[in-house]
């Protein structure tokens, strides 16, 4: 364990000015959100060569933090840190609760934030296995997740919500049938999908599986309607024609 945490942040706030502009913000949002724990994981990270440098925030939600970082190779990297003071574990846990994976979770925050990140490392491998267009999961440890970065030298691709689809039909028929794998071949539901979730590469890949949870879950039903509705919403906003979302269900179910 580093003695010294201002070395540490040191150390993750280094810089390479010929790659990205320098953001001073980093070390600031480092010191002040991050507690001693998750500063020592993110060391443990670096010594195992899975990030190297930190470059500024991608985005910063309720529950966590996203950060562009590079690995020991030069290659981008997402780091998505869940923070343990300001997240919302009992929302957590009530998710958990219903996943056979975590049914003997503790109902202890930290436990249960080290759980939810887990979980969405665990759903993204069994995404990627599968063949749906997601982030490469590549290292987890505690409340920090480390994934493979969708952008461009540091910028990552736009969100769905920001960016319409030139082709809509399209686009739908890809983000159903990615639905439909999620959940015939991962045995997942995603269980936030909306136009949020979608990076355009121009390809739409599926993002934040955070919430995803295993078929076998009781609600498994319900979360696949709510992702089929948000689909349909979306699309129709459009202008497009499209069934039904108990149409889009039966689909799914093979029914």
């Amino acid at each position: 364990m580093p003695a010294d945490f201002e070395a540490l942040l040191s150390k993750l706030e280094r810089r390479k000015p010929e790659r990205l502009k320098k953001d001073s913000e980093t070390y600031k949002i480092m010191a002040s959100v991050f507690d001693s724990s998750t500063l020592l994981t993110l060391y443990h990270m670096i010594n195992r060569g899975v990030f190297d440098i930190f470059y500024g925030v991608v985005s910063t939600g309720k529950e966590a933090n996203i950060f562009c970082a590079l690995d020991k190779r030069g290659n981008y990297v997402a780091a998505k840190i869940y923070r343990i003071s300001t997240s919302n574990f009992r929302n957590m846990y009530r998710y958990l609760a219903g996943d056979p994976r975590f049914r003997r979770i503790q109902r202890e925050r930290r436990q249960i934030i080290y759980s939810w990140a887990s979980r969405e490392f665990k759903n993204l491998q069994r995404a990627y296995e599968a063949g749906v267009a997601v982030p490469r999961p590549i290292d987890c440890e505690k409340n920090v997740l480390a994934m493979e970065f969708i952008g461009e030298e540091g910028a990552p691709y736009p969100r769905m919500k920001d960016v319409s689809p030139r082709a809509p039909r399209r686009m739908f028929e890809k983000l159903f049938e990615a639905i439909k794998v999620i959940y015939r071949r991962a045995e997942l539901i995603h269980a936030d999908f909306s136009e949020y979730n979608v990076l355009l590469t121009p390809e739409p890949v599926l993002i934040d599986f955070s919430m995803a949870t295993d078929i076998a879950n009781p609600m498994c039903d319900e979360l696949l309607m709510r992702d089929l509705g948000n689909l349909v919403r979306y699309f129709r906003k459009l202008g497009l024609k499209t069934p039904e979302p108990v149409e889009l269900f039966s689909e799914v179910k093979g029914k």
